[in-house]
Protein backbone atom coordinates (compact mmCIF):
# COMPACT_ATOMS: atom_id res chain seq x y z
CA UNK A 1 0.00 0.00 0.00
CA UNK A 2 2.69 2.74 0.93
CA UNK A 3 4.59 1.37 -2.22
CA UNK A 4 1.30 2.65 -4.04
CA UNK A 5 0.85 5.52 -2.43
CA UNK A 6 4.50 7.00 -3.45
CA UNK A 7 3.98 5.78 -6.92
CA UNK A 8 0.86 8.00 -7.29
CA UNK A 9 3.21 10.85 -5.62
CA UNK A 10 5.65 10.70 -7.87
CA UNK A 11 3.20 10.50 -10.91
CA UNK A 12 1.60 13.76 -9.64
CA UNK A 13 5.03 15.19 -8.96
CA UNK A 14 6.12 14.41 -12.75
CA UNK A 15 3.36 16.12 -13.87
CA UNK A 16 2.85 18.90 -12.03
CA UNK A 17 6.69 20.02 -12.80
CA UNK A 18 5.69 19.28 -16.27
CA UNK A 19 3.04 21.49 -16.83
CA UNK A 20 5.07 24.03 -14.73
CA UNK A 21 7.95 23.65 -17.90
CA UNK A 22 5.01 24.25 -20.15
CA UNK A 23 3.49 27.41 -18.72
CA UNK A 24 7.21 28.81 -18.58
CA UNK A 25 7.58 27.66 -22.17
CA UNK A 26 4.32 29.12 -23.18
CA UNK A 27 4.71 32.88 -21.83
CA UNK A 28 8.16 32.73 -23.62
CA UNK A 29 6.37 32.15 -26.57
CA UNK A 30 4.07 34.82 -25.98
CA UNK A 31 6.26 37.32 -25.01
CA UNK A 32 9.02 37.09 -28.21
CA UNK A 33 6.17 39.27 -30.27
CA UNK A 34 7.23 41.94 -28.11
CA UNK A 35 10.84 42.18 -28.65
CA UNK A 36 10.06 43.74 -31.82
CA UNK A 37 8.82 46.70 -30.00
CA UNK A 38 12.73 47.66 -28.75
CA UNK A 39 15.58 49.38 -30.97
CA UNK A 40 17.32 47.10 -33.60
CA UNK A 41 19.91 47.23 -35.08
CA UNK A 42 21.20 46.46 -38.37
CA UNK A 43 24.39 45.85 -39.91
CA UNK A 44 25.75 47.87 -42.93
CA UNK A 45 28.89 47.73 -45.16
CA UNK A 46 30.00 51.00 -46.37
CA UNK A 47 31.64 51.04 -49.55
CA UNK A 48 33.61 54.23 -51.49
CA UNK A 49 33.64 54.07 -55.11
CA UNK A 50 36.46 56.11 -56.68
CA UNK A 51 34.81 56.59 -60.44
CA UNK A 52 34.69 60.01 -60.24
CA UNK A 53 37.99 60.39 -58.65
CA UNK A 54 40.18 57.75 -59.62
CA UNK A 55 43.39 59.28 -57.88
CA UNK A 56 41.75 59.83 -54.63
CA UNK A 57 41.95 56.19 -53.91
CA UNK A 58 45.99 56.52 -53.84
CA UNK A 59 46.28 59.57 -52.62
CA UNK A 60 43.68 59.32 -49.36
CA UNK A 61 44.88 57.59 -46.21
CA UNK A 62 41.46 57.40 -44.58
CA UNK A 63 37.79 58.36 -44.56
CA UNK A 64 35.29 59.61 -42.38
CA UNK A 65 31.98 58.74 -42.37
CA UNK A 66 29.14 61.22 -40.72
CA UNK A 67 25.85 59.81 -39.67
CA UNK A 68 22.63 62.23 -39.86
CA UNK A 69 19.44 60.36 -38.48
CA UNK A 70 16.08 61.96 -40.48
CA UNK A 71 14.08 62.17 -36.97
CA UNK A 72 17.30 64.97 -36.19
CA UNK A 73 17.92 62.85 -33.20
CA UNK A 74 21.58 63.44 -31.62
CA UNK A 75 22.01 60.56 -29.88
CA UNK A 76 22.41 58.17 -33.56
CA UNK A 77 24.47 61.43 -35.28
CA UNK A 78 27.66 60.19 -35.66
CA UNK A 79 31.22 60.22 -36.78
CA UNK A 80 32.74 56.47 -38.26
CA UNK A 81 36.25 56.36 -38.89
CA UNK A 82 37.92 53.82 -41.71
CA UNK A 83 41.71 53.61 -42.70
CA UNK A 84 42.27 53.52 -46.33
CA UNK A 85 39.86 53.76 -48.74
CA UNK A 86 37.81 50.57 -49.22
CA UNK A 87 35.24 50.99 -46.60
CA UNK A 88 34.04 48.93 -43.79
CA UNK A 89 31.33 47.27 -41.79
CA UNK A 90 29.37 49.12 -39.23
CA UNK A 91 26.25 48.90 -36.93
CA UNK A 92 23.35 51.26 -36.54
CA UNK A 93 19.97 51.87 -34.98
CA UNK A 94 16.88 50.96 -37.52
CA UNK A 95 15.64 53.86 -38.89
CA UNK A 96 16.40 56.83 -41.88
CA UNK A 97 19.32 58.03 -42.32
CA UNK A 98 21.86 60.73 -44.30
CA UNK A 99 25.10 60.23 -44.89
CA UNK A 100 27.99 62.13 -45.69
CA UNK A 101 31.73 61.24 -46.63
CA UNK A 102 35.05 63.17 -46.19
CA UNK A 103 38.72 62.17 -46.44
CA UNK A 104 40.20 62.37 -42.64
CA UNK A 105 43.92 62.49 -43.53
CA UNK A 106 43.94 66.30 -43.62
CA UNK A 107 45.75 69.27 -41.32
CA UNK A 108 45.04 72.29 -42.81
CA UNK A 109 41.28 72.09 -43.58
CA UNK A 110 38.07 73.36 -41.04
CA UNK A 111 35.16 72.37 -40.83
CA UNK A 112 31.65 74.25 -40.85
CA UNK A 113 27.35 73.96 -40.17
CA UNK A 114 28.54 70.75 -39.53
CA UNK A 115 25.10 70.25 -37.93
CA UNK A 116 23.72 68.70 -41.26
CA UNK A 117 25.13 66.94 -44.09
CA UNK A 118 23.36 69.18 -47.07
CA UNK A 119 25.77 72.47 -45.25
CA UNK A 120 28.69 70.56 -43.84
CA UNK A 121 31.62 72.70 -45.61
CA UNK A 122 35.28 73.15 -45.10
CA UNK A 123 37.58 76.27 -45.48
CA UNK A 124 41.00 77.08 -44.39
CA UNK A 125 42.17 79.06 -41.87
CA UNK A 126 43.24 82.85 -42.04
CA UNK A 127 46.81 83.72 -43.66
CA UNK A 128 48.43 86.83 -44.90
CA UNK A 129 49.60 87.87 -48.32
CA UNK A 130 53.12 86.74 -47.76
CA UNK A 131 52.60 83.36 -46.44
CA UNK A 132 54.39 82.07 -49.54
CA UNK A 133 57.66 84.04 -49.24
CA UNK A 134 57.64 82.87 -45.54
CA UNK A 135 57.44 79.34 -46.62
CA UNK A 136 60.91 79.61 -48.58
CA UNK A 137 62.79 81.91 -45.80
CA UNK A 138 65.01 80.43 -42.90
CA UNK A 139 64.02 80.87 -39.77
CA UNK A 140 65.69 84.29 -38.75
CA UNK A 141 67.49 85.38 -41.83
CA UNK A 142 63.89 87.16 -43.22
CA UNK A 143 61.41 88.98 -41.57
CA UNK A 144 58.84 91.22 -42.85
CA UNK A 145 56.44 91.15 -40.25
CA UNK A 146 56.55 95.15 -39.47
CA UNK A 147 55.28 95.80 -42.98
CA UNK A 148 52.22 93.19 -42.92
CA UNK A 149 49.84 96.45 -42.56
CA UNK A 150 51.16 97.76 -45.52
CA UNK A 151 50.94 95.02 -47.59
CA UNK A 152 49.86 96.05 -51.17
CA UNK A 153 46.96 94.43 -52.99
CA UNK A 154 45.81 94.42 -56.26
CA UNK A 155 43.40 96.67 -56.91
CA UNK A 156 39.28 95.95 -56.05
CA UNK A 157 41.11 93.11 -53.46
CA UNK A 158 41.77 95.24 -50.92
CA UNK A 159 38.51 93.58 -48.77
CA UNK A 160 39.27 89.74 -49.51
CA UNK A 161 39.72 87.84 -46.60
CA UNK A 162 43.62 85.96 -47.77
CA UNK A 163 43.58 82.09 -46.21
CA UNK A 164 45.58 79.12 -46.82
CA UNK A 165 46.46 76.78 -49.07
CA UNK A 166 44.10 74.07 -48.72
CA UNK A 167 44.93 70.74 -49.67
CA UNK A 168 43.00 68.04 -51.32
CA UNK A 169 39.52 67.27 -50.09
CA UNK A 170 37.38 63.96 -51.22
CA UNK A 171 33.96 63.74 -50.78
CA UNK A 172 30.24 63.28 -50.98
CA UNK A 173 26.66 62.89 -49.77
CA UNK A 174 23.26 60.63 -50.30
CA UNK A 175 19.90 60.69 -48.59
CA UNK A 176 17.36 58.60 -47.40
CA UNK A 177 19.05 55.43 -46.47
CA UNK A 178 16.59 53.01 -44.32
CA UNK A 179 18.46 50.32 -41.90
CA UNK A 180 15.62 47.62 -41.57
CA UNK A 181 17.75 45.74 -39.46
CA UNK A 182 16.64 42.49 -41.17
CA UNK A 183 18.50 39.32 -39.33
CA UNK A 184 21.01 37.63 -41.82
CA UNK A 185 21.16 40.54 -44.09
CA UNK A 186 23.92 42.92 -44.76
CA UNK A 187 22.90 46.12 -46.56
CA UNK A 188 25.20 48.04 -48.60
CA UNK A 189 25.34 51.54 -48.56
CA UNK A 190 28.34 53.22 -51.71
CA UNK A 191 29.10 56.99 -51.40
CA UNK A 192 31.12 57.96 -54.58
CA UNK A 193 33.77 60.79 -53.42
CA UNK A 194 34.70 63.51 -55.42
CA UNK A 195 37.64 65.79 -55.72
CA UNK A 196 36.45 69.11 -53.75
CA UNK A 197 39.28 71.39 -54.58
CA UNK A 198 41.42 72.78 -58.01
CA UNK A 199 45.02 72.57 -58.51
CA UNK A 200 46.55 75.57 -59.68
CA UNK A 201 49.69 75.72 -61.80
CA UNK A 202 51.25 79.53 -62.12
CA UNK A 203 53.96 80.07 -64.72
CA UNK A 204 55.78 83.52 -64.84
CA UNK A 205 57.57 83.10 -68.09
CA UNK A 206 60.67 85.91 -69.15
CA UNK A 207 61.12 87.37 -66.14
CA UNK A 208 63.78 90.26 -66.35
CA UNK A 209 66.33 90.57 -63.82
CA UNK A 210 65.80 86.90 -62.28
CA UNK A 211 69.05 87.10 -60.34
CA UNK A 212 68.65 90.03 -58.55
CA UNK A 213 65.55 88.18 -56.62
CA UNK A 214 65.99 87.46 -53.37
CA UNK A 215 62.65 86.26 -52.35
CA UNK A 216 59.53 85.88 -54.00
CA UNK A 217 55.76 84.97 -53.77
CA UNK A 218 52.75 85.36 -55.27
CA UNK A 219 48.65 85.50 -54.57
CA UNK A 220 45.53 84.87 -56.37
CA UNK A 221 42.27 86.82 -55.83
CA UNK A 222 38.82 86.11 -56.39
CA UNK A 223 38.01 82.24 -54.85
CA UNK A 224 35.88 80.62 -53.24
CA UNK A 225 36.09 80.57 -49.42
CA UNK A 226 34.38 77.38 -48.53
CA UNK A 227 33.10 74.18 -50.40
CA UNK A 228 29.78 72.04 -49.42
CA UNK A 229 31.06 68.44 -48.86
CA UNK A 230 27.81 67.24 -50.27
CA UNK A 231 27.67 68.49 -53.75
CA UNK A 232 31.09 70.10 -54.00
CA UNK A 233 29.10 73.94 -54.30
CA UNK A 234 31.48 76.75 -53.58
CA UNK A 235 30.19 79.35 -51.45
CA UNK A 236 31.76 82.28 -49.28
CA UNK A 237 33.25 85.63 -49.78
CA UNK A 238 36.29 85.66 -52.19
CA UNK A 239 39.29 84.78 -50.70
CA UNK A 240 42.94 85.49 -51.47
CA UNK A 241 45.37 82.63 -51.41
CA UNK A 242 49.40 83.29 -51.41
CA UNK A 243 51.76 80.90 -53.10
CA UNK A 244 55.03 80.27 -53.39
CA UNK A 245 57.37 80.84 -56.55
CA UNK A 246 60.23 78.72 -57.22
CA UNK A 247 62.59 79.77 -60.05
CA UNK A 248 62.61 76.36 -62.81
CA UNK A 249 64.11 78.02 -65.06
CA UNK A 250 66.91 80.67 -66.36
CA UNK A 251 63.77 83.17 -66.66
CA UNK A 252 61.11 80.73 -65.23
CA UNK A 253 59.18 81.00 -61.94
CA UNK A 254 56.60 78.42 -61.21
CA UNK A 255 54.16 78.11 -58.36
CA UNK A 256 51.53 75.30 -57.67
CA UNK A 257 48.84 75.53 -55.23
CA UNK A 258 45.36 73.99 -54.06
CA UNK A 259 42.11 76.28 -53.04
CA UNK A 260 38.71 75.84 -53.44
CA UNK A 261 37.93 76.99 -57.44
CA UNK A 262 36.31 79.91 -58.33
CA UNK A 263 32.69 80.54 -58.55
CA UNK A 264 31.62 80.31 -62.28
CA UNK A 265 28.33 82.11 -61.67
CA UNK A 266 29.32 84.61 -59.77
CA UNK A 267 29.72 87.61 -62.70
CA UNK A 268 31.24 90.02 -60.03
CA UNK A 269 34.50 88.19 -59.63
CA UNK A 270 38.11 88.65 -61.06
CA UNK A 271 40.90 87.26 -60.86
CA UNK A 272 44.59 88.74 -59.87
CA UNK A 273 48.21 87.71 -59.21
CA UNK A 274 49.98 89.52 -56.95
CA UNK A 275 54.06 88.95 -57.08
CA UNK A 276 55.60 90.25 -53.96
CA UNK A 277 59.65 90.46 -54.32
CA UNK A 278 62.80 91.64 -52.78
CA UNK A 279 65.87 92.27 -54.27
CA UNK A 280 69.00 91.85 -52.77
CA UNK A 281 69.49 95.76 -52.65
CA UNK A 282 66.09 94.97 -50.66
CA UNK A 283 63.80 96.75 -53.23
CA UNK A 284 59.88 95.38 -51.91
CA UNK A 285 58.36 95.38 -55.43
CA UNK A 286 55.30 94.21 -56.22
CA UNK A 287 53.08 93.38 -59.58
CA UNK A 288 49.97 92.62 -59.95
CA UNK A 289 48.11 90.60 -63.25
CA UNK A 290 44.85 90.13 -64.25
CA UNK A 291 44.38 86.58 -65.43
CA UNK A 292 40.38 86.22 -65.01
CA UNK A 293 40.21 85.44 -68.58
CA UNK A 294 42.34 82.53 -68.24
CA UNK A 295 40.75 80.88 -65.66
CA UNK A 296 37.26 81.29 -66.35
CA UNK A 297 38.06 80.10 -69.54
CA UNK A 298 40.32 76.71 -68.57
CA UNK A 299 39.45 73.61 -70.17
CA UNK A 300 40.32 71.78 -67.14
CA UNK A 301 38.74 73.67 -64.19
CA UNK A 302 40.31 71.14 -61.74
CA UNK A 303 43.77 71.66 -62.93
CA UNK A 304 44.20 75.31 -64.51
CA UNK A 305 47.86 76.24 -65.42
CA UNK A 306 48.29 80.30 -65.63
CA UNK A 307 50.72 81.93 -67.66
CA UNK A 308 52.37 85.30 -66.67
CA UNK A 309 55.01 87.60 -68.94
CA UNK A 310 55.60 91.33 -68.53
CA UNK A 311 57.80 90.40 -64.58
CA UNK A 312 60.79 93.05 -65.29
CA UNK A 313 62.17 92.82 -62.07
CA UNK A 314 65.10 95.59 -63.92
CA UNK A 315 62.17 97.78 -64.53
CA UNK A 316 60.88 98.89 -61.62
CA UNK A 317 63.76 100.52 -60.09
CA UNK A 318 63.32 104.01 -62.10
CA UNK A 319 60.05 104.62 -60.15
CA UNK A 320 61.67 106.61 -56.96
CA UNK A 321 60.71 106.47 -53.17
CA UNK A 322 56.99 106.28 -52.56
CA UNK A 323 55.44 106.12 -48.89
CA UNK A 324 53.44 102.54 -49.09
CA UNK A 325 56.91 99.77 -48.82
CA UNK A 326 55.87 97.81 -51.72
CA UNK A 327 56.45 99.71 -55.32
CA UNK A 328 53.92 98.92 -58.07
CA UNK A 329 52.69 98.95 -61.76
CA UNK A 330 49.04 99.43 -63.24
CA UNK A 331 47.66 96.17 -63.99
CA UNK A 332 48.75 94.06 -66.94
CA UNK A 333 45.67 91.90 -68.55
CA UNK A 334 47.12 88.39 -69.35
CA UNK A 335 44.60 86.47 -72.08
CA UNK A 336 44.30 83.56 -73.13
CA UNK A 337 47.11 82.45 -75.78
Amino acid sequence: MKLFVRNITTRNLRRVLAILLLIVVASSCEHKPLCWHHPHTGMLRVDFAWWDAPEGEDLVKSMALYVYPKDGSENNRKRIDFVGTSGGIIELNVGDYNFLCLNSDTETLQYDATDAHHSFSVYTRDAHPLAGMEVRSGEGDFDLSDSYENIKRAEGTEKERVSREAEDAYGHAIEDVHVHGEAGVMQVVTLYPKNLTVHFHVVLQDVGCIETVQKISGTLSGLAGKVKVADATRVGDHNIVPFSLLQTGEHTLEGHFIAFGHCPDDIEKFHKIAVYAVTEEDDHLFFEFDVSDQIEKAKDQRYITIFVKGLDICGMKDMGVVVDPWLGIPPIIVPME
